[in-house]
């Protein structure tokens, strides 16, 4: 017999898998289902550790992964990662969400995925200054797992051509 409700949470890092851990402490899989859509690949990861990653002060990435989107899936939750919601129906209650890449992506296909409840926590976007060169190649807003990566290739990529040895960061948030 199917569950007799469904919670869909948008935004897979610590506020969304947080409320999807939450509904199924209270209430297990014969009774609610849980889907999670996380546009990256990553679930439940530590944000405010990527500077000690990309200061090598942190192996890698994974070690800043507190749940893995496979644990999340052993609990009874349905984490759909590398897939982004692009809209909500309000009136239907449903969204539509587009896989982008990777296993579970395929690149561009949609669908749409009904629910009862419904979560948003899709957490901010930096906001980069309003001046010449903020969308400069070499110019990262990292905010996520996979910012950190693109900023390790772009280190990278300086040192093979062994470029400028100085940056500079703007902002004063935790990352």
């Amino acid at each position: 017999m199917p569950p007799t409700e469904r919670l869909v949470i948008v935004g897979g890092d610590a506020a969304g898998m947080s409320a999807a851990a939450q509904a199924r402490r209270l209430r297990g899989p014969d009774e609610l289902e849980i889907v999670a859509f996380e546009r990256g690949a990553h679930t439940s990861y530590s944000a405010c550790g990527i500077p000690y990653w990309i200061s090598d002060t942190v192996p890698g990435p994974d070690a800043l992964v507190a749940r893995s989107p496979e644990e999340h899936r052993s609990r009874g939750i349905d984490v759909r990662t590398r897939t982004e919601v692009v809209e909500l129906d309000l009136a239907g209650r449903r969204v539509r969400a587009r896989a982008t890449e990777g296993p579970e992506g395929g690149g561009e296909r949609e669908s749409w995925t009904s629910y009862d409840r419904l979560v948003l926590a899709t957490g901010a976007r930096p906001v980069r200054p309003e001046v010449p060169g903020a969308d400069a190649p070499g110019v990262h807003c990292v905010q996520t797992l996979g910012d950190g990566e693109a900023l390790l290739r772009t280190l990278a990529e300086v040192e093979r051509r062994r470029g400028p040895r100085h940056a500079v960061v703007v902002g004063a948030g935790y990352i």
